[in-house]
């Protein structure tokens, strides 16, 4: 039975007073709402109890003559009576007598828990602003570090821990590391599984329990939209999770303290660079999210289908993996439209090569699609950016159509139409042949009212086999290419091929029989004859 701390003695009973204070502070507080019990000694029926009150001060009356044990319990009780201290026994026995108040019946208790106390540096100097967090017992304490690397972890019960060293993270848009060094369990250790515990006795300081930290790794890229024309993501949540497994070749548990998946968010370029990561394999996500700062907090919305990297990324500490890039989809894409329509550039004249611009599209197309038209009616089997124009194209117009699509849609807009002159092709006729050697010097000239252009060849029939069994066949035994302005006259070298020179040579005085034509040539027979040798 608790009584009011402020009840005094009675002429017929007397009573017990003193103050409790907290012995393991230097400034020895008194301790409010410790619980003080007094009984008749050898006789625990009769005990009556109090809770001190400001400045650790208590009083317990009404108690009857005789020797009483007193017993400091180390509970102290607000809403609730929670065991905060090391149970004391007052010694000697008190002797109350009637209508006395025995006084400075006093106790100094020492806290029942006990601390972890140690230093954390990294390449022999010390890291401020460290979380160091004993976890046991289904919950944990923490302290900090300080300028020397030094913490003290303070009120915790008797028991096994592991300590968990854990660099600040600073949360302004998202939680991010606010250093490059890598979190660790106590004895170097990266899981809860392998950390060695620490143990904690009553009222002692466990101290020496340090740890020497050290640089993590980055994973850096860049994300953008996936489109034909990618356009940087700004403000995209990007994190990476460690693929470490425990023995039994599960994923690591997140729980007790271990870290969760290491974040960041992309810049207005759209690169990102996740650092403080332990060596090893991570899986990289991009969330999808866009996250923003605004005066009434963060806003987070989910424009873009989240993915993960195709592989796993590995991160040798303290190195950076580069190059994690990704390009995402719009969760609700609005289907393409112009900005700007395709032009064609390039010569327009038969033979000649006209390329198609895709045009400017707004909403994130994923994918273009070409025609080419031909007076408005498509020109089969011509799907790409460029086209080499035909002799059909002459005298008609050439556009060109580009279809813009994304998941939502497609859109299709043409470019401007092109003239292709109707020019017929000049066409040369032969006016002379000679032979030195293995060279034919071929002379045309050019008829019509446009240039001559082309490729000439020299052609022979030859024939193989005998009886029923002959055969005859022709062969070009010389090529070469020719251009003559209108109306010009040219001579051209061409030469023979072996198979050619063998046949003029077997042919000897008679001559060897050839065709003169090819593209652009009037076809003409004439008869090749070695010149005779010259006398000296």
């Amino acid at each position: 039975m608790c009584l009011p701390a402020t009840a005094v003695a009675t002429p017929l009973n007397g009573a017990i007073s003193g103050t409790v204070t907290d012995a393991g502070s230097s400034a020895h507080p008194g301790i409010e709402g410790a619980q003080i019990c007094a009984a008749p000694t050898g006789d625990r029926s009769k005990e009556k109890c109090a809770n001190a009150g400001a400045g650790g001060k208590y009083t317990i009356p009404e108690l009857e003559s005789g020797e009483y044990t007193v017993e400091f319990t180390g509970n102290v009780c607000g809403n609730g009576c929670e065991l905060e201290y090391v149970k004391q026994v007052y010694s000697p026995s008190v002797n109350v007598k009637p209508g006395e108040t025995v006084e400075r019946i006093d106790a100094g208790l020492l806290e029942i828990a006990g601390k972890i106390a140690g230093r954390v540096t990294s390449d022999g100097s010390p890291v401020e602003d460290v979380d160091v967090c004993a976890y046991g017992f289904g919950s944990g304490e923490c302290g900090e570090t300080n300028v020397d690397g030094e913490y003290t972890i303070e009120h915790i019960l008797p028991g096994s821990y592991k300590i968990l060293f854990r660099p600040h993270v600073t949360c302004e848009i998202i939680c991010q590391p606010a250093t490059d060094y890598v979190f660790q369990y106590w004895n170097d250790q990266s899981t809860l599984e392998a950390a060695g515990a620490v143990v904690v006795k009553e009222s002692q300081a466990t101290t020496g329990v340090n740890a020497e930290l050290q640089l993590g790794g980055r994973i850096s890229g860049r994300v953008t939209t996936a489109a034909i024309a990618p356009q940087p993501i700004a403000n995209l949540m990007v994190c990476a999770s460690s693929t470490a497994t425990n023995k039994k070749g599960e994923r690591v548990s997140t729980e007790l303290g271990q870290q969760e998946p290491t974040c960041a968010l992309t810049n207005s370029a759209g690169e990102y660079t996740i650092s403080a990561l332990a060596s090893g394999g991570y899986e990289v996500e991009l969330k999808g999210e866009v996250c923003v700062k605004e005066p009434l907090g963060v806003t987070c919305t989910h424009p873009y289908i989240a993915q993960f990297y195709q592989s796993i990324v590995t991160v040798t500490a303290p190195g950076t993996t580069s190059g994690i890039d990704a390009s995402l989809l719009e969760v609700s894409p609005t289907k393409p439209a112009l900005i700007a329509a395709p032009t064609l550039t390039g010569t327009p004249a038969v033979g000649k090569t006209l390329s198609c611009s895709q045009g400017g599209w707004a909403n994130n197309p994923t994918n273009l699609a070409y025609r080419w038209l031909r007076d408005g009616v498509a020109i089969a089997g011509h799907t790409s950016g460029t086209y080499t124009l035909q002799h059909a194209d002459a005298g008609n117009g050439i556009a060109c159509e580009v279809t813009a699509s994304n998941a939502a849609g497609a859109s299709a807009a043409t470019s401007n139409t092109v003239q292709i002159p109707n020019q017929t092709q000049g066409l040369a006729v032969l006016e002379g042949v000679s032979v030195r050697g293995a060279t034919v010097s071929v002379t045309l000239r050019c008829t019509g009212a446009n240039p001559c252009a082309g490729a000439l060849k020299i052609r022979a029939r030859v024939s193989t086999g005998r009886g029923r069994h002959r055969r005859t066949r022709t062969v070009t035994i010389g090529l070469a290419s020719f251009s003559i302005g209108v109306g010009k006259r040219a001579t051209f070298r061409v030469y023979l091929t072996g198979q050619g020179r063998k046949l003029l040579r077997r042919a000897g005085r008679r001559g060897l029989s050839v065709q003169i034509a090819g593209v652009g040539v009037k076809a003409s027979t004439v008869v090749l004859r070695q010149p005779p040798p010259r006398l000296t």
